[in-house]
């Protein structure tokens, strides 16, 4: 009954202050580039939702948007940062930056989330996922989120929600950001852009160290995105590259009887990512094609020598190939997109033990079609978007997603509703991994609802979103056989909301809540790792030579399983942190000063790994554009 009525009362709120900032705004902004800071709700532009451009305003679906001029606010230097001011997601870290963290959309699991690089999956094939603890806000323009099911566009893994993370931009000139803190912090990130003619150039590096928070904590990353891209109007050829060099300490263990935790002095993993490119883009008016040729390469390394077992190691190689195609035909009623894609994923995983898995594939064949349109109806319009999608795979066999959404637009407003299915192919580390693999493995399987309301306010906007999910066929380890199998089950659904508007008086402000209920099918015990109640509060105050945030994230209590014997189910306590940030406008020059953790909050988003403490840096921005 309590946390009821904490839901009510944070609702009442939220919605009372939304709608009284909305009578206060006459009319929206006026138009604005959508990457600028402040630019208007209705000018930004979503692709990732439908596959075409197209604003933010009018999108059927629960969307959201992160900027680059956001991601300077914050002096991000991860991805995850910005994802934990977003309504319906929680990040569930494993310790300091750099180390693993998982993301988890309206209570689905991690490996439930499709993670886009420039439209191109970038998902673990070894063991689903996706690894949020170190991917760098180097070369990021933006950051497209959608949630709900979105298979019938994307295929596997886009059950519950997607992320796509964008490079492409308009810009041209030179940006410098490089930052020093406490705990050998050093951060510095270097970008240029070129265009002439039909050529344009664009280029990231980056590099980080950090000793972190306690003995082998430390983390260095190395980071370099290149992209080149030419065009004479109708077509587009492009080549983009990213590595990624990682090298970091896991400084805690458990001992020989694994009840207990102990220091891991040697403890310590590194590896690398390369990401390759090639979309060709023919636009021929009403007509228009994409291909898209895509590699993605990882190299994962492990190695404890004082693993109370002996040494231990381990050199995991995956790649994963794509060709995909994409047809467009505008029509006065509409958009119709059709579509397939060929996928091979590979995996050899070798340990101290032995090998695990030695050149194990798994292939998949797709169609898709999606068609986008709309209505007059004199005092609004109506947005439809329906769309299928047939997979094949050769471990399971074929599945098939449809999805269907609408969205009534009047004024400031948007009415929408969805429903869809999505599913998740048996990963190969599932299929193969020695023991505990399954060949008979089939698909995890999705159907979610969902009814929201959006309203602009100003350069801002409000949001409220009610959503259910039921999760059939879900691939746990099942004690009966000592593998994999398709015996789990689960319910997920809340409310998502969020508000993020002016104030006044150079002020803005945002708040971001979710209320989550999530229940084993088996057991009805609430799903690991996932509070009932998380969210976020930011307060910005800007003038024409100084800008300050403070931003709160709070994450409730939570069910998790103890790090050590006897592994029961335990309770993390609920947390809350602020960030404090100040930056000084020069013209080209902007220094700034951070302080994360302002109140040093002790606490643990993952049980047994002790979250980062208080630390203080300073910083520089230089953009000569």
């Amino acid at each position: 009954m309590r946390a009821r009525s904490s839901l009510l009362t944070g609702l009442s709120v939220l919605l009372t202050a939304s709608l009284a900032i909305a009578q206060d705004v006459p009319g929206r902004d006026q138009k604005r580039d959508a990457g600028a800071p402040g630019a208007a709700y209705s000018d930004q532009i979503l692709v990732t939702a439908s596959a075409i451009e197209e604003p933010l305003s009018s999108v059927p679906a629960a969307a959201t948007v992160i900027t680059r001029a956001e991601i300077d606010e914050r002096a991000a230097s991860f991805v995850a940062d910005m994802l934990r001011e977003v309504p319906g997601l929680y990040i569930s870290g494993s310790g300091s930056p750099g180390k693993a963290a998982s993301l988890f959309t309206r209570g689905s699991n991690s490996t439930h989330t499709l993670v886009l690089l420039d439209g191109v999956e970038v998902n673990d094939p070894y063991f689903s996922g996706f690894n949020w603890g170190s991917f760098s806000t180097t070369g990021v323009e933006r950051v497209e989120i959608v949630r709900g099911p979105f298979s019938a566009l994307y295929g596997s893994d886009a059950m519950a929600g997607v992320v796509n993370i964008r490079t492409d931009s308009t810009w041209t000139g030179l940006r410098l950001d490089a930052a020093a803190g406490e705990n050998g912090l050093l951060d510095g990130q270097l970008g240029g852009a070129w265009a002439a003619g039909a050529w344009r150039l664009d280029g990231s590096v980056s590099h980080r160290d950090d000793d972190g928070f306690a003995d082998n904590d430390d983390f260095t990353q190395d980071v370099a995105a290149v992209s080149a891209r030419w065009s004479n109007g109708t077509m587009t050829l492009a080549l983009r590259g990213r590595l990624d060099e990682y090298d970091l300490g896991i400084p805690v263990n458990t001992n020989a009887s694994g009840d207990a935790l102990v220091a891991s002095p040697n403890r310590r993993q590194d590896g690398h990512e390369l990401q390759l490119t090639l979309p060709f883009e023919h636009d021929l008016g009403a007509f228009s094609y994409e291909v898209t040729l895509s590699r993605n390469g990882r190299e994962d390394n492990f190695e404890d020598p004082d693993d109370p077992f002996g040494f231990n190691f381990s050199e995991t190689d995956s790649e994963t190939s794509r060709a995909h195609l994409l047809t467009t035909t505008r029509t006065r009623h509409g958009a119709l997109l059709v579509g397939g894609e060929f996928e091979r994923a590979e995996v050899d995983d070798v340990t101290s033990y032995g090998v695990n898995l030695a050149d194990e594939t798994r292939d998949a064949k797709s169609i898709f079609a999606e068609w986008r349109g709309g209505h007059d109806l004199g005092r609004g319009r109506l947005e439809l978007s329906a769309g299928v999608r047939s997979d094949d795979f050769d471990t399971f066999g074929r599945e098939t997603s449809p999805r269907l959404a609408a969205a009534f637009v009047t004024g400031r407003h948007k009415l929408r509703a969805a429903w869809g299915e999505g599913f998740r192919a048996p990963s190969i580390g599932e299929l193969y991994f020695p023991f505990f693999g399954n060949e008979s493995l089939d698909a995890e399987r999705s159907t979610s609802w969902e009814v929201g309301w959006d309203v602009a306010i100003g350069s801002g906007t409000a949001t409220l979103t009610w959503f259910d999910s039921d999760f059939d066929n879900l691939i746990v380890f099942d004690n009966a056989t000592s593998r994999f199998g398709n015996t789990g089950a689960a319910t997920t659904s809340g409310i998502e909301a969020g508000l993020r508007a002016p104030i006044g008086r150079g002020f803005s402000g945002s708040v971001s809540y979710t209320w989550l209920d999530t229940e084993q099918a088996n057991t009805g015990e609430a799903l690991l790792r996932r509070p009932e109640h998380s969210g976020s509060a930011s307060l910005g105050w800007a003038s024409s030579r100084v800008s300050a945030h403070l931003v709160v994230t709070h994450g409730g209590e939570r069910a998790d399983v103890r790090p050590v014997f006897p592994y029961d189910r335990i309770v993390d306590d609920s947390y809350t942190v602020g960030e404090l940030g100040a930056e000084w406008n020069f013209g080209a020059f902007r220094p700034y000063v951070v302080i994360e953790n302002v109140w040093d909050e002790e606490y643990q988003e993952t049980a047994g790994f002790a979250s980062p403490g208080r630390r203080a840096l300073i910083g520089v921005r230089y953009s000569l554009q």
